[in-house]
């Protein structure tokens, strides 16, 4: 053999491995997640009810617990007849010798779901070990999830949550969010369902009903109790996408009473397996909710025969008056055209003296309505009974 040749076959032999890549250093493959929180379980819920809360922060001076749960009551129970908003929890943080800081309630936390943040040296911060959370319009908030009440998530057939957009031909053809819970058996079948158009209030979300009050689980609990039919939820955004919202009795001046007919429901009608027809429609919220369902559904009748009004009626009483002054039409015809009118508040609800004022008007004109005083405030434990008391009375 030729010595060109044999040099050349050497040549090739000595960089096979190197066409291969198999002559490279393969540097090791790290994933870098950013700054980690320290491994400790936060929330913890403890044997006897009390409830523990951890983080991590060995260079803050102060750590405190802050939101829903510490300020609005309702997470302590109180006795049956006491309707109060209950005591406040009180959770006072200390810094451990690892940096980590811990808090316990000094009561035991009833069941329900609370949303929380720290407050670290003034800065708001979320529970880094938590990743159950729940928004508002302009925050976010950790969520601490206790079981053992009637919006538990149990080993039951379980309905659906999605997210979905619409086109508001209302606001200028802007796209809108919509959560929509489909129940169980939904996606499985062909049949038609009917809907509930619940609304969230004022400084919330459209998510904020299956988040921080659990509906879908209630739902799902209430159906495979036989205690409810299984129908949709559609949740819209209450607010307006320019900023402030308008609360009146006056419904020209309310643009989601408008959007609500002319978009809402002939999107889910087009696009969900519906029954079609007002014995097939309800409308509840809570609060701004609660002000937008008495407008869209006293001022639409006949298009829904379910009204469920939760904590709310127009808290101004100008607005009241407005409505006794313009609306007796609509009174006269309530009967009528509505199947059920529900409506409730806390015992100690800001919304309280308006709300027995309008129900007692009501009354006094021979309107049929049910109404219910919950133990508590302004505020989503008493929301959340609302919804589980309410459910079970549709499309019945």
């Amino acid at each position: 053999m030729k010595t060109g040749i044999v040099t050349s076959l050497l040549l090739l032999l000595a960089l096979a491995p190197l066409a291969h890549g198999q002559a490279r250093t393969t540097p090791p493959i790290t994933v870098n997640r950013g700054v980690q929180a320290p491994a400790v379980k936060s929330p913890e819920i403890l044997a006897d009810g009390r409830v523990t809360f951890r983080v991590g922060a060995p260079n803050a001076q102060t750590v405190v617990l802050g939101s829903e749960f510490i300020t609005q009551g309702n997470a302590i129970a109180v006795p049956p007849g006491d309707m109060t908003a209950g005591p406040l929890p009180e959770v006072k943080m200390v810094k451990g010798a690892n940096g980590v800081w811990e808090g316990t309630t000094t009561e035991r936390i009833r069941p329900g779901a609370y949303r929380y943040y720290f407050v670290i040296d003034g800065a708001v911060t979320l529970d880094p070990r938590n990743v159950d959370m729940s928004p508002q319009r302009a925050n976010q908030n950790s969520l601490l999830i206790v079981p053992g009440d009637f919006s538990e998530h149990r080993k039951v057939p379980h309905g659906s949550v999605l997210q979905q957009s619409f086109v508001s031909s209302t606001f200028g053809g802007i796209e809108r969010p919509l959560v929509i819970y489909t129940p169980p058996g939904y996606d499985k079948g062909k049949g038609t369902y009917p809907v509930l158009y619940l609304m969230h209030g004022g400084g919330d979300h459209e998510s904020s009903w299956v988040t921080n009050a659990r509906a879908n689980d209630i739902l799902d609990n209430l159906i495979a109790e036989g205690k409810a039919k299984s129908f949709i939820v559609v949740m819209p955004a209450g607010y307006s996408p320019t900023a402030g919202q308008v609360m009146t009795s006056d419904p020209s001046k309310e643009p989601f009473v408008k959007e609500m007919i002319n978009d809402v429901i002939p999107f889910v009608e087009k696009n969900f397996r519906t029954a079609r027809g007002p014995e097939n429609r309800a409308m509840a919220g809570l609060s701004m909710g609660g002000i937008q369902t008495l407008n869209v559904g006293l001022n639409n009748l006949g298009t829904f025969r379910y009204l469920g009004i939760f904590s709310s009626g127009w808290f101004n009483q100008n607005d009241r008056q407005w409505f006794y002054d313009h609306k007796q039409d609509v009174i006269a015809r309530m009967n009528k055209e509505l199947k059920l009118f529900y409506w409730s508040w806390g015992g100690a609800d800001f919304a309280k003296p308006g709300a027995v004022e309008l129900t007692e008007y009501l009354k006094s004109k021979g309107v049929k309505l049910v109404s219910y005083e919950n133990q508590g405030g302004h505020d989503w434990r008493v929301w959340r009974e609302d919804l589980h008391r309410f459910a079970p009375m549709l499309f019945r």
